[in-house]
């Protein structure tokens, strides 16, 4: 089940199936690199990410129950 399942669902929302052959694609963070941890859960990244690619919204036009537009448009820049 997913760790974001308290949040409510949009149409550009991963399923339980897609989240499943989209994580292990995803870079893991290595602990041995440094760095802060983790702030908010890769799910829903990816969900806010894809909020601004499906509605074609502006960055900061991102909902509130989302990630911060800020933070989710440098993990976008990163995986790019």
């Amino acid at each position: 089940m997913c760790a974001c399942s308290c949040k409510p669902s949009y149409d550009s929302s991963l399923t339980d199936a897609q989240w499943a052959v989209i994580e292990p694609l995803l870079p893991e963070r290595d602990p041995r690199r440094g760095g802060r941890p983790l702030k908010f859960p890769r799910r829903l990244v990816v969900d806010t990410v894809l909020y601004v690619l499906v509605s074609g919204c502006a960055w900061r036009l991102v909902p509130h129950d989302l990630v911060p537009w800020d933070a989710a448009y440098r993990w976008f820049r990163a995986w790019t």
